[in-house]
């Protein structure tokens, strides 16, 4: 969203809407999701990045099928694996 238009949507909210209020941009099929971008099909995760089919993580960074992760990168099923390997998975 651009930042004249964010803007304006949070100057016409109440301070309770802002405090009820679980950024996420550009995520599909995510519930319960908070401060999350570019995610898919995550459920009660806090703050990650490009992962898709997660659940309960926080801080994490191109995560795929993880549960209960924190600050982590890579991942794939809660096995972590280098970058290089993880991007050779996610391109196939």
């Amino acid at each position: 969203m651009e930042t004249k238009k964010l803007k304006e949507k949070i100057l016409k909210m109440s301070k309770q809407e802002l405090k009820d209020l679980r950024w996420s941009e550009d995520c599909y099929d995510c519930y319960t999701c908070s401060y999350c971008y570019d995610c898919y099909d995550c459920y009660d995760c806090y703050d990650c990045y490009d992962c898709s089919d997660c659940y309960d993580c926080s801080d994490c960074y191109d995560c795929s099928y993880c549960s209960r992760q924190k600050n982590k990168k890579y991942m794939i099923a809660n096995v972590q694996f280098t970058k290089e390997e993880y991007e050779k998975w996610k391109n196939k």
